[in-house]
Protein backbone atom coordinates (compact mmCIF):
# COMPACT_ATOMS: atom_id res chain seq x y z
CA UNK A 1 0.00 0.00 0.00
CA UNK A 2 2.81 2.83 0.71
CA UNK A 3 4.41 2.14 -2.66
CA UNK A 4 1.09 2.75 -4.05
CA UNK A 5 0.63 5.80 -2.53
CA UNK A 6 4.24 6.75 -3.00
CA UNK A 7 3.31 6.08 -7.26
CA UNK A 8 0.16 8.19 -6.53
CA UNK A 9 2.36 11.33 -5.41
CA UNK A 10 4.80 10.82 -8.24
CA UNK A 11 1.61 10.33 -11.09
CA UNK A 12 -0.17 13.85 -9.36
CA UNK A 13 3.13 15.76 -9.34
CA UNK A 14 3.31 15.46 -12.81
CA UNK A 15 -0.09 16.41 -13.43
CA UNK A 16 -0.44 19.84 -15.24
CA UNK A 17 -2.78 22.71 -14.59
CA UNK A 18 -3.16 26.36 -16.81
CA UNK A 19 -3.60 28.00 -13.51
CA UNK A 20 -3.71 25.36 -10.60
CA UNK A 21 -2.45 22.24 -8.95
CA UNK A 22 -4.70 19.32 -7.96
CA UNK A 23 -4.22 18.91 -4.29
CA UNK A 24 -3.59 15.13 -3.32
CA UNK A 25 -3.70 15.08 0.40
CA UNK A 26 -6.93 13.74 1.07
CA UNK A 27 -7.83 10.42 2.91
CA UNK A 28 -10.53 9.51 0.42
CA UNK A 29 -9.67 10.71 -3.30
CA UNK A 30 -6.63 10.36 -5.24
CA UNK A 31 -6.64 14.21 -5.88
CA UNK A 32 -8.85 17.27 -5.20
CA UNK A 33 -9.36 20.24 -7.67
CA UNK A 34 -10.05 23.09 -5.59
CA UNK A 35 -9.64 25.83 -8.04
CA UNK A 36 -10.18 26.82 -11.40
CA UNK A 37 -8.19 25.68 -14.15
CA UNK A 38 -7.23 23.50 -16.85
CA UNK A 39 -5.75 20.11 -15.45
CA UNK A 40 -4.00 17.74 -18.06
CA UNK A 41 -3.17 13.96 -17.11
CA UNK A 42 0.85 13.27 -18.30
CA UNK A 43 0.16 9.78 -17.69
CA UNK A 44 -2.10 6.98 -16.08
CA UNK A 45 -4.07 7.25 -12.40
CA UNK A 46 -4.03 3.42 -10.65
CA UNK A 47 -6.31 4.92 -7.26
CA UNK A 48 -5.95 2.47 -4.01
CA UNK A 49 -8.83 4.94 -2.80
CA UNK A 50 -12.35 4.78 -3.22
CA UNK A 51 -12.49 8.17 -4.88
CA UNK A 52 -10.32 8.82 -8.22
CA UNK A 53 -10.59 13.05 -8.69
CA UNK A 54 -12.64 15.35 -6.70
CA UNK A 55 -13.80 18.47 -8.43
CA UNK A 56 -15.33 20.56 -6.13
CA UNK A 57 -15.45 24.27 -7.81
CA UNK A 58 -16.82 25.89 -10.77
CA UNK A 59 -14.64 26.19 -14.46
CA UNK A 60 -12.63 23.14 -14.82
CA UNK A 61 -11.54 21.19 -17.66
CA UNK A 62 -10.03 17.60 -16.53
CA UNK A 63 -7.97 16.58 -19.79
CA UNK A 64 -7.21 12.72 -19.47
CA UNK A 65 -4.97 13.55 -22.90
CA UNK A 66 -6.17 9.65 -23.37
CA UNK A 67 -4.87 8.47 -20.14
CA UNK A 68 -6.69 5.95 -17.59
CA UNK A 69 -8.23 6.04 -14.67
CA UNK A 70 -8.33 3.09 -13.18
CA UNK A 71 -10.21 2.21 -9.42
CA UNK A 72 -7.79 -0.05 -7.57
CA UNK A 73 -10.27 -0.26 -4.59
CA UNK A 74 -11.93 -3.08 -3.90
CA UNK A 75 -15.22 -0.92 -2.46
CA UNK A 76 -18.72 -1.52 -3.10
CA UNK A 77 -19.03 2.38 -3.78
CA UNK A 78 -16.27 4.12 -5.68
CA UNK A 79 -16.01 7.22 -8.20
CA UNK A 80 -13.27 7.93 -10.98
CA UNK A 81 -14.28 11.46 -10.97
CA UNK A 82 -16.89 12.95 -8.15
CA UNK A 83 -18.12 16.10 -9.26
CA UNK A 84 -19.57 16.91 -5.94
CA UNK A 85 -19.82 20.64 -4.31
CA UNK A 86 -19.02 21.29 -0.94
CA UNK A 87 -22.45 23.33 0.01
CA UNK A 88 -22.48 25.66 -2.86
CA UNK A 89 -23.19 25.16 -6.47
CA UNK A 90 -20.53 24.76 -9.39
CA UNK A 91 -21.01 25.51 -12.84
CA UNK A 92 -19.02 24.48 -15.66
CA UNK A 93 -17.24 21.81 -15.73
CA UNK A 94 -15.81 19.75 -18.76
CA UNK A 95 -14.07 16.07 -18.44
CA UNK A 96 -12.56 14.39 -21.85
CA UNK A 97 -9.88 11.95 -23.63
CA UNK A 98 -10.04 10.18 -20.50
CA UNK A 99 -10.63 6.29 -20.50
CA UNK A 100 -12.29 4.92 -16.97
CA UNK A 101 -12.41 1.84 -15.71
CA UNK A 102 -13.52 -0.59 -12.67
CA UNK A 103 -15.66 2.08 -10.99
CA UNK A 104 -19.17 2.00 -9.83
CA UNK A 105 -19.44 5.18 -10.67
CA UNK A 106 -16.91 6.34 -13.45
CA UNK A 107 -18.81 9.73 -13.05
CA UNK A 108 -20.91 10.70 -10.84
CA UNK A 109 -22.17 14.94 -11.26
CA UNK A 110 -24.20 16.04 -7.97
CA UNK A 111 -27.79 17.73 -8.28
CA UNK A 112 -26.15 21.07 -7.36
CA UNK A 113 -23.67 20.87 -10.87
CA UNK A 114 -24.88 22.37 -13.73
CA UNK A 115 -23.57 22.68 -17.35
CA UNK A 116 -21.26 19.75 -17.02
CA UNK A 117 -19.66 18.51 -20.41
CA UNK A 118 -18.55 14.67 -20.61
CA UNK A 119 -17.33 13.87 -24.21
CA UNK A 120 -14.53 11.86 -25.74
CA UNK A 121 -13.69 9.16 -22.74
CA UNK A 122 -13.81 5.75 -22.90
CA UNK A 123 -15.69 3.69 -20.42
CA UNK A 124 -14.92 0.04 -19.17
CA UNK A 125 -16.17 -2.43 -16.59
CA UNK A 126 -17.41 0.06 -14.72
CA UNK A 127 -21.24 -0.44 -13.34
CA UNK A 128 -22.19 2.88 -14.28
CA UNK A 129 -20.51 5.20 -16.60
CA UNK A 130 -23.01 8.00 -15.77
CA UNK A 131 -24.28 9.05 -12.75
CA UNK A 132 -25.64 12.19 -12.81
CA UNK A 133 -28.68 14.41 -11.07
CA UNK A 134 -27.23 18.16 -12.00
CA UNK A 135 -28.96 19.78 -15.03
CA UNK A 136 -27.57 20.80 -18.60
CA UNK A 137 -25.34 17.87 -18.45
CA UNK A 138 -23.57 16.82 -22.51
CA UNK A 139 -22.55 13.82 -22.52
CA UNK A 140 -21.50 12.52 -26.41
CA UNK A 141 -18.80 11.19 -28.72
CA UNK A 142 -18.02 8.81 -25.67
CA UNK A 143 -17.18 5.16 -26.18
CA UNK A 144 -19.48 2.52 -24.15
CA UNK A 145 -18.06 -0.98 -23.55
CA UNK A 146 -20.32 -3.64 -23.05
CA UNK A 147 -22.45 -4.60 -19.69
CA UNK A 148 -22.46 -0.98 -18.39
CA UNK A 149 -25.28 1.18 -17.60
CA UNK A 150 -25.98 4.73 -16.85
CA UNK A 151 -28.78 6.79 -14.26
CA UNK A 152 -29.17 10.22 -15.50
CA UNK A 153 -32.07 13.30 -15.19
CA UNK A 154 -31.70 14.01 -19.49
CA UNK A 155 -31.07 11.88 -22.02
CA UNK A 156 -27.66 11.69 -23.30
CA UNK A 157 -26.52 14.04 -25.84
CA UNK A 158 -24.47 16.96 -27.60
CA UNK A 159 -25.43 20.54 -27.98
CA UNK A 160 -26.05 21.55 -31.76
CA UNK A 161 -23.00 20.32 -33.59
CA UNK A 162 -22.10 21.27 -36.95
CA UNK A 163 -19.79 18.50 -38.00
CA UNK A 164 -18.62 16.07 -40.95
CA UNK A 165 -19.32 12.50 -41.18
CA UNK A 166 -18.56 10.08 -43.82
CA UNK A 167 -18.03 13.49 -46.29
CA UNK A 168 -20.95 15.41 -45.63
CA UNK A 169 -21.36 18.11 -43.29
CA UNK A 170 -24.29 17.94 -40.93
CA UNK A 171 -26.18 19.84 -38.72
CA UNK A 172 -27.78 17.77 -35.85
CA UNK A 173 -27.14 16.21 -31.69
CA UNK A 174 -24.88 12.94 -31.48
CA UNK A 175 -24.84 10.55 -28.59
CA UNK A 176 -22.28 7.89 -27.93
CA UNK A 177 -20.89 4.49 -29.34
CA UNK A 178 -22.17 1.20 -27.52
CA UNK A 179 -20.20 -1.71 -28.49
CA UNK A 180 -22.64 -5.06 -29.49
CA UNK A 181 -25.62 -2.26 -30.12
CA UNK A 182 -27.18 -2.19 -33.70
CA UNK A 183 -30.19 -0.26 -34.16
CA UNK A 184 -32.42 -1.30 -36.84
CA UNK A 185 -32.74 1.56 -38.50
CA UNK A 186 -30.19 4.38 -39.05
CA UNK A 187 -30.15 8.44 -40.21
CA UNK A 188 -28.17 9.74 -42.33
CA UNK A 189 -26.43 12.03 -40.07
CA UNK A 190 -24.48 8.98 -38.63
CA UNK A 191 -26.69 7.95 -35.80
CA UNK A 192 -29.49 4.96 -35.32
CA UNK A 193 -33.06 6.42 -35.50
CA UNK A 194 -34.58 4.24 -32.55
CA UNK A 195 -34.06 4.94 -28.75
CA UNK A 196 -31.19 3.12 -26.96
CA UNK A 197 -32.28 2.32 -23.35
CA UNK A 198 -29.88 2.32 -20.56
CA UNK A 199 -31.19 2.14 -16.77
CA UNK A 200 -32.75 5.18 -16.36
CA UNK A 201 -32.43 7.79 -19.26
CA UNK A 202 -31.83 7.04 -22.69
CA UNK A 203 -29.37 7.86 -26.15
CA UNK A 204 -31.69 9.36 -28.70
CA UNK A 205 -28.37 10.22 -30.86
CA UNK A 206 -26.54 6.30 -30.50
CA UNK A 207 -23.65 6.46 -33.12
CA UNK A 208 -23.23 4.21 -35.56
CA UNK A 209 -19.62 4.71 -36.24
CA UNK A 210 -17.05 5.19 -33.35
CA UNK A 211 -16.12 8.93 -32.33
CA UNK A 212 -13.20 9.65 -34.15
CA UNK A 213 -15.63 9.21 -37.42
CA UNK A 214 -17.65 12.52 -36.34
CA UNK A 215 -14.98 15.50 -36.78
CA UNK A 216 -16.75 18.52 -35.20
CA UNK A 217 -16.34 22.03 -36.82
CA UNK A 218 -18.53 24.00 -34.41
CA UNK A 219 -20.80 23.74 -31.47
CA UNK A 220 -23.76 25.47 -31.16
CA UNK A 221 -25.49 25.92 -27.75
CA UNK A 222 -28.52 27.55 -27.02
CA UNK A 223 -28.83 31.16 -26.75
CA UNK A 224 -30.19 33.31 -23.74
CA UNK A 225 -31.90 36.03 -24.05
CA UNK A 226 -32.46 38.18 -20.87
CA UNK A 227 -34.30 41.01 -22.58
CA UNK A 228 -37.26 40.17 -20.44
CA UNK A 229 -35.62 40.07 -16.84
CA UNK A 230 -34.75 36.28 -16.86
CA UNK A 231 -32.62 34.13 -18.38
CA UNK A 232 -35.04 32.43 -21.29
CA UNK A 233 -33.00 29.82 -23.09
CA UNK A 234 -34.19 28.80 -26.75
CA UNK A 235 -34.41 25.47 -27.68
CA UNK A 236 -31.69 24.50 -30.30
CA UNK A 237 -34.14 22.51 -32.12
CA UNK A 238 -37.26 24.77 -31.46
CA UNK A 239 -40.46 24.93 -33.87
CA UNK A 240 -39.73 27.39 -36.77
CA UNK A 241 -43.45 28.26 -37.10
CA UNK A 242 -46.88 28.51 -34.52
CA UNK A 243 -47.63 25.13 -33.74
CA UNK A 244 -50.95 25.05 -35.69
CA UNK A 245 -48.71 24.26 -38.55
CA UNK A 246 -47.20 20.89 -38.00
CA UNK A 247 -50.28 18.53 -37.92
CA UNK A 248 -49.89 15.25 -36.05
CA UNK A 249 -51.81 12.19 -36.92
CA UNK A 250 -52.43 8.63 -35.68
CA UNK A 251 -50.51 7.27 -39.14
CA UNK A 252 -48.15 4.99 -39.12
CA UNK A 253 -44.40 7.14 -38.68
CA UNK A 254 -42.64 7.84 -41.86
CA UNK A 255 -39.43 9.57 -42.48
CA UNK A 256 -40.93 13.28 -42.77
CA UNK A 257 -37.61 15.30 -42.02
CA UNK A 258 -34.01 15.30 -43.18
CA UNK A 259 -31.96 17.05 -40.34
CA UNK A 260 -28.94 17.82 -42.24
CA UNK A 261 -28.18 20.82 -42.96
CA UNK A 262 -24.85 23.24 -43.47
CA UNK A 263 -23.33 25.64 -41.52
CA UNK A 264 -25.47 28.86 -42.75
CA UNK A 265 -27.83 29.61 -40.17
CA UNK A 266 -27.49 25.80 -38.72
CA UNK A 267 -31.29 24.99 -39.43
CA UNK A 268 -32.68 21.55 -40.51
CA UNK A 269 -34.89 21.50 -43.33
CA UNK A 270 -37.92 19.38 -44.53
CA UNK A 271 -37.91 16.64 -47.12
CA UNK A 272 -40.50 17.79 -49.49
CA UNK A 273 -38.61 20.68 -50.47
CA UNK A 274 -37.94 20.92 -53.84
CA UNK A 275 -34.54 18.57 -55.02
CA UNK A 276 -34.38 21.20 -57.63
CA UNK A 277 -32.91 23.93 -55.34
CA UNK A 278 -29.71 23.70 -54.28
CA UNK A 279 -28.56 26.20 -51.73
CA UNK A 280 -29.06 25.54 -48.23
CA UNK A 281 -30.07 28.58 -47.35
CA UNK A 282 -33.15 28.83 -49.75
CA UNK A 283 -34.05 25.02 -48.76
CA UNK A 284 -33.52 26.19 -44.72
CA UNK A 285 -35.87 29.46 -45.75
CA UNK A 286 -38.53 27.31 -47.60
CA UNK A 287 -38.69 24.97 -44.73
CA UNK A 288 -39.47 27.92 -42.51
CA UNK A 289 -41.98 29.25 -44.34
CA UNK A 290 -45.43 28.68 -45.46
CA UNK A 291 -45.54 28.88 -49.59
CA UNK A 292 -48.97 30.62 -50.07
CA UNK A 293 -50.90 30.20 -53.62
CA UNK A 294 -54.15 31.38 -55.19
CA UNK A 295 -55.10 29.64 -58.09
CA UNK A 296 -54.96 26.19 -59.91
CA UNK A 297 -52.41 27.48 -61.81
CA UNK A 298 -50.21 29.07 -59.26
CA UNK A 299 -50.40 26.07 -56.78
CA UNK A 300 -48.71 23.74 -59.96
CA UNK A 301 -45.56 26.40 -59.40
CA UNK A 302 -45.65 26.62 -55.72
CA UNK A 303 -45.69 22.49 -55.83
CA UNK A 304 -42.31 22.85 -57.12
CA UNK A 305 -41.03 24.48 -54.43
CA UNK A 306 -41.85 22.08 -51.76
CA UNK A 307 -45.16 19.57 -51.63
CA UNK A 308 -46.93 21.18 -48.26
CA UNK A 309 -49.26 24.30 -49.22
CA UNK A 310 -51.14 26.92 -47.98
CA UNK A 311 -54.03 27.68 -49.78
CA UNK A 312 -54.04 32.13 -49.84
CA UNK A 313 -57.53 32.27 -48.00
CA UNK A 314 -58.21 33.62 -45.45
CA UNK A 315 -54.50 33.13 -44.63
CA UNK A 316 -53.19 35.26 -41.37
CA UNK A 317 -49.59 35.58 -41.75
CA UNK A 318 -47.86 33.98 -38.32
CA UNK A 319 -44.30 33.30 -40.06
CA UNK A 320 -41.95 33.24 -42.70
CA UNK A 321 -44.30 33.07 -45.91
CA UNK A 322 -43.30 32.76 -49.51
CA UNK A 323 -45.97 34.09 -51.89
CA UNK A 324 -46.65 32.35 -55.48
CA UNK A 325 -48.98 34.69 -57.82
CA UNK A 326 -49.87 38.01 -58.09
CA UNK A 327 -52.67 40.06 -56.38
CA UNK A 328 -55.28 39.09 -59.09
CA UNK A 329 -55.48 35.09 -57.99
CA UNK A 330 -54.04 35.55 -54.75
CA UNK A 331 -55.59 37.29 -51.94
CA UNK A 332 -52.59 37.09 -49.58
CA UNK A 333 -50.69 38.68 -52.32
CA UNK A 334 -53.07 41.33 -52.97
CA UNK A 335 -52.80 42.68 -49.16
CA UNK A 336 -49.14 43.31 -49.38
CA UNK A 337 -48.44 43.84 -52.72
CA UNK A 338 -48.12 47.44 -52.40
CA UNK A 339 -45.89 47.39 -49.60
CA UNK A 340 -43.08 45.71 -51.88
CA UNK A 341 -40.67 47.71 -54.14
CA UNK A 342 -42.13 46.96 -57.41
CA UNK A 343 -46.04 46.01 -57.22
CA UNK A 344 -47.25 43.69 -59.39
CA UNK A 345 -50.10 44.08 -61.78
CA UNK A 346 -51.11 42.89 -65.30
CA UNK A 347 -48.95 45.51 -67.08
CA UNK A 348 -46.09 45.46 -64.73
CA UNK A 349 -43.57 44.62 -65.55
CA UNK A 350 -44.53 43.03 -68.54
CA UNK A 351 -45.11 40.07 -70.77
CA UNK A 352 -43.95 37.03 -69.24
CA UNK A 353 -41.89 39.12 -66.90
CA UNK A 354 -41.76 37.88 -62.92
CA UNK A 355 -39.59 39.50 -60.26
CA UNK A 356 -38.56 37.81 -56.92
CA UNK A 357 -39.08 40.54 -54.17
CA UNK A 358 -38.28 40.31 -49.89
CA UNK A 359 -40.11 41.91 -47.57
CA UNK A 360 -39.10 41.89 -43.86
CA UNK A 361 -42.55 42.11 -41.68
CA UNK A 362 -42.47 43.17 -37.66
CA UNK A 363 -45.99 42.77 -35.76
CA UNK A 364 -45.90 44.88 -32.88
CA UNK A 365 -49.34 44.11 -31.38
CA UNK A 366 -48.50 41.35 -28.98
CA UNK A 367 -46.43 41.71 -25.73
CA UNK A 368 -43.46 40.10 -27.59
CA UNK A 369 -42.70 41.60 -31.16
CA UNK A 370 -42.38 39.19 -33.77
CA UNK A 371 -40.41 39.69 -37.39
CA UNK A 372 -41.58 37.48 -40.46
CA UNK A 373 -39.89 37.17 -44.21
CA UNK A 374 -42.07 37.32 -47.26
CA UNK A 375 -40.78 36.30 -50.34
CA UNK A 376 -42.86 37.09 -53.31
CA UNK A 377 -42.76 35.16 -56.81
CA UNK A 378 -45.50 36.68 -59.04
CA UNK A 379 -45.47 37.93 -63.24
CA UNK A 380 -47.53 40.12 -64.71
CA UNK A 381 -48.62 36.50 -66.72
CA UNK A 382 -48.56 32.73 -65.42
CA UNK A 383 -45.18 32.58 -67.62
CA UNK A 384 -43.61 35.53 -65.31
CA UNK A 385 -44.41 33.70 -62.18
CA UNK A 386 -43.03 31.05 -63.91
CA UNK A 387 -40.04 32.42 -64.89
CA UNK A 388 -39.32 33.98 -61.37
CA UNK A 389 -40.20 30.47 -59.43
CA UNK A 390 -37.40 28.83 -61.79
CA UNK A 391 -35.30 31.46 -60.52
CA UNK A 392 -35.60 32.15 -57.15
CA UNK A 393 -34.39 28.03 -57.19
CA UNK A 394 -31.22 28.63 -58.40
CA UNK A 395 -30.27 31.29 -55.82
CA UNK A 396 -27.40 31.17 -53.19
CA UNK A 397 -29.43 32.93 -50.88
CA UNK A 398 -32.46 35.58 -50.52
CA UNK A 399 -32.03 38.68 -52.58
CA UNK A 400 -31.21 42.20 -50.71
CA UNK A 401 -33.90 44.09 -53.87
CA UNK A 402 -35.79 42.77 -55.93
CA UNK A 403 -34.72 40.38 -59.24
CA UNK A 404 -36.68 40.36 -62.61
CA UNK A 405 -36.50 37.71 -64.93
CA UNK A 406 -38.33 36.96 -68.52
CA UNK A 407 -38.93 33.67 -69.43
CA UNK A 408 -38.02 32.26 -73.24
CA UNK A 409 -37.88 29.35 -74.51
CA UNK A 410 -34.45 28.61 -73.11
CA UNK A 411 -36.26 29.42 -69.32
CA UNK A 412 -35.66 32.07 -67.23
CA UNK A 413 -33.01 34.78 -68.04
CA UNK A 414 -31.98 37.71 -65.87
CA UNK A 415 -33.71 41.07 -67.14
CA UNK A 416 -31.11 43.85 -67.08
Amino acid sequence: MKRLLILAIIALSMLVSVSAEMDYNNSDYYGVINEPGTYVLSEDIISPKWGGILINTSNVVLDGDNHHIICNNGSEETYGVDIYPDGHPIENITIKNAVFKNWTSAIYSDDDSKNVTIRNCEFENNTYFLDSYGIEIYFYLNTIHENQSAESYAPLASPKLVYTYGGTEYTYRLGNYYYGYEGTDTEDEGVYSGVYELDSTTDLYALIKTPENYIITETLYPEVDSEYGGALIADIFALTNDPENYVITDAPVTTTTTRSSGSSGGRSYDSDISDEIDSKVIKNFVSSAAVIFGNEIDQQYAEELRERIQNAENYKISGNAVIVGGPLSNGFAREYNDQFEMPISNDYPGENKGVIQVLKIQDNSGKIVKSYTIVYIAGSDRLGTQAALEYFKTLDELPEGPITVKWTANGPVLVE
